[in-house]
């Protein structure tokens, strides 16, 4: 059971858009990076953010081919390295919602009869069941290039 939602225990960095910037580890604990297998091992493709213990919420796009075996590898800073607080569960049903396109739900594999375990640098992300007004301040975050060239 999490105790709390959408609430870091890390101190955050400079808001940027434009070039981004690197997050600190457990910045963002909610963050859920889709993986696929290939020859050379396992291939980011996706991100995803954990909304309870057991799902995932994606974008439907991520999701099109549905021979693609999918990992979700959450509480991950490089995803290059494996890191000691990390845990990784098999995706083992996608719900792709009619009505709204582009939105889509994995649901985890438990291991050991759970699912996601909360720590410091894994959480859920708070879901609102209101809209929020025009103008709320929003981020995004994600595994991309923070520079160019």
């Amino acid at each position: 059971i999490f105790q709390t939602c959408g609430q870091p225990e890390v101190r955050r960095t400079r808001k940027r858009i434009y070039g981004g910037s690197k997050a600190t580890r457990g910045q963002h604990p909610w963050m859920a990076p889709l993986q696929r297998q290939t020859p050379d091992g396992n291939e980011h493709f996706c991100g995803g953010v954990l909304i309870r213990s057991c799902w995932v919420l994606t974008a439907a796009h991520c999701l099109e081919n549905p021979q693609t075996e999918i990992q979700v590898a959450l509480g991950k800073q490089n995803l290059k390295t494996k890191e000691d607080h990390e845990q990784i569960f098999d995706a083992v049903q996608r719900i792709l919602h009619g009505k709204y396109r582009e939105k889509a739900l994995l649901k985890l594999q438990p291991v050991d009869g759970y699912c996601v375990v909360e720590t410091k640098y894994v959480k859920i992300a708070c879901v609102p069941d209101f809209f929020l007004p025009v103008g709320t301040s929003c981020f995004t975050s994600g595994w991309g290039e923070t520079e160019t060239g």
